[in-house]
């Protein structure tokens, strides 16, 4: 099973080993660190770049108590699937935290994943309790089930 079996094109991945829970939940981390961060940024970029002084209708987005509540849902919703989907796509199949880890999303054919399938992959992550999922004996989350998709541990 540890065995590298790649076609001519170099994007076949058949013979990779699921990636574990601890990686999954590493790449996890190491992602939502950074997905906070590029929010700040982006809110920062806002602010410097209209010159606005007050912030406070950002408010919403990160105070739970917020009469909006659906504006943040759907906030979340673009930036995380901007996020992952801008990351997974060019990356193919990587995430920084994935690339730590040295793991990768590809099909559950074991190809490189196309536009479509990464978009899919990257909005089935606001699914309510998505992460609970990974609870099972096999670490694949709703979102890998749903878009058809897998992560696998590609040895060095």
């Amino acid at each position: 099973m540890n065995e590298i079996k790649r076609n001519k094109s170099n994007t076949n991945f058949a013979g990779f080993d699921l990636a574990s829970t601890e990686q999954r939940l590493i790449n996890y981390t190491i992602d939502s660190v950074l997905y906070f961060g590029f929010i700040i940024f982006y809110i920062v970029s806002i602010r410097h770049i209209s010159k606005i002084e007050d912030l406070s209708f950002l408010s919403g987005l990160l105070i739970y108590d917020d009469p909006n509540y659906l504006r943040r849902i759907f906030f979340g919703l673009i930036t995380t699937t901007i996020f992952y989907s801008f990351l997974e796509y060019l990356l193919k199949g990587k995430t920084i935290g994935k690339l730590v880890t040295n793991t990768r999303a590809v099909t559950i054919e074991n190809e490189i994943m196309d536009f479509k399938t990464v978009l899919l992959r990257s909005m089935c992550r606001r699914i309510p309790f998505d992460s609970f999922s990974f609870l099972g004996e096999i670490p694949r989350g709703w979102h890998d089930k749903i878009s058809k998709t897998k992560v696998i541990f590609e040895k060095k």
